[in-house]
């Protein structure tokens, strides 16, 4: 009987699909390999990348206001036209349906954070991470 009240119990958690958040660090960029601990490799077949850590396009637009504040997280900065005219006017424009597109895809040594569906044997990166202490640090 108790057997029976275990096997319904995991029965019970797999049915509600639960994920686990996993860490990892990039080893090789291409082919994709992810080192999740000493003993786990995962290679691009085990593997789902989301958009945004690719190569990939999007449409943009783009607000540029002469010395408008930008709030920046760790610090404000005032947006500015970066020219050589030290008397460049004041400036203020808008560009509307730019293609943008995103060079930046994962790199070895990029800190990562996965999820991993129980029972199941694929993987999604979803995103870069940093630890607290080197949030607004910059290579």
């Amino acid at each position: 009987m108790l057997d029976n009240v275990k096997k319904a119990a995991v029965k019970a958690v797999e049915a509600t699909n639960p994920v686990n958040v996993l860490y990892g660090t990039v080893e090789k960029a291409k082919p994709l390999e992810i080192r999740i601990h000493e003993k786990l490799k995962l290679t691009e077949e085990f593997l789902d990348v989301a958009e945004h850590l690719t190569r990939h396009e999007r449409v943009v637009t783009i607000e540029h206001e002469e010395l408008a504040i930008r709030e920046l997280g760790d610090k404000k900065e005032a947006d500015f036209l970066d020219t050589d005219d030290k008397a460049a006017p004041v400036t203020k424009y808008k560009h509307s349906y730019v293609k943008m597109v995103f060079e930046d895809g994962l790199k070895k040594g990029d800190k990562v954070v996965l999820l991993r569906v129980q029972g199941g044997h694929r993987f999604l990166v979803i995103d870069r991470y940093k630890r607290g202490e080197d949030v607004w640090s910059y290579q």
